[in-house]
């Protein structure tokens, strides 16, 4: 009885322990995820590219299509297409924002990708950048509702130097027009931006505003592969007013020209 009693009393100890003190790690996770789905047929044959462009804009997307005609979507992934006998994956047409990034990515890190880089457009805070102009995200300020759930409390997340590095070398030696480094403010509610954010992010060392860098970048530090995001710039956001030139040739034509060098750079990182 004494024995009985006991082991009853260590137990009601161990569950009070475990419901006092619940584990903070995730739930549900994108391996979990992944393996359902195997089990269900769904991924079996699928063979994770080496490298994936993304591509925020399906303008962009629809040009690369139409820039590539060997390029397939995959029978396994959605969104993803797939070019360069499937080591070179481009995923486009998945949606907005910071949150559908972060299942796209999770989901192709846990299938075995270990580099992404990323092309879009951005605006110039407080007429820091011209229209039309290259720029290459260094950090991203993590504002974007999704980011610092990897984060720790830090309010930042750094690009891949590496990949940051072999970009910047591919540049010169293709002879690509001058991208200007910067910290992008990644905010995903674009209608609650306000002269207070624009003020306090400038100051902090942010000059650019998308939606998805910190998340990217966030998510590569926390599972060890490589990130980097592009932006062109098209639109000015101050204090004081916004000015939109996001229909303009300029921006476009600089938008595809980004595109065709991205991709050009991931067909290079898998030679």
């Amino acid at each position: 009885m004494k024995v009985i009693c006991a082991l009853n009393l260590l137990l009601l100890c161990v569950c009070s322990a475990i419901f006092a003190n619940p584990s903070t790690a995730p739930i549900v996770t994108a391996e979990k995820y992944m393996e359902y789905k195997k089990k269900n047929g769904h991924l079996n044959e699928f063979i994770p590219p080496k490298i994936v462009l993304v591509c925020y804009q399906q303008s962009t997307l629809q040009h690369l299509l139409e820039s590539n005609p060997d390029m397939k979507l995959s029978n396994s992934f959605t969104h993803l297409y797939l070019i360069e006998g499937g080591r070179v994956g481009v995923l486009g047409g998945w949606g907005m924002g910071a949150p559908a990034l972060s299942i796209k990515i999770e989901e192709l890190i846990a299938l075995g990708v270990t580099k992404f880089i990323a092309v879009g457009t951005a605006g110039s805070l407080m007429d820091k950048h011209q229209i039309g102009e290259f720029i290459i995200a260094q950090k991203a300020l993590a504002e974007d509702g999704v980011a610092h759930l990897y984060l720790n409390g830090k309010p930042y997340a750094n690009a891949d130097a590496k990949l940051f590095s072999i970009w910047n070398e591919f540049s010169k030696n293709h002879a690509l027009p001058s991208f200007q480094a910067a910290g992008a403010w990644s905010f995903s509610a674009i209608f609650r931006e306000t002269p207070a954010d624009v003020i306090r992010v400038t100051k902090e060392g942010y000059d650019v505003v998308e939606m998805e860098a910190a998340t990217l970048y966030a998510i590569g530090q926390e599972k060890g592969v490589q990130t980097l995001s592009l932006f062109v710039i098209s639109d000015t956001l101050t204090d004081k007013t916004w000015i939109p030139h996001i229909k303009e040739p300029k921006v476009r034509n600089n938008l595809h020209k980004l595109s065709e060098w991205a991709l050009k750079f991931c067909k290079n990182e898998v030679k």
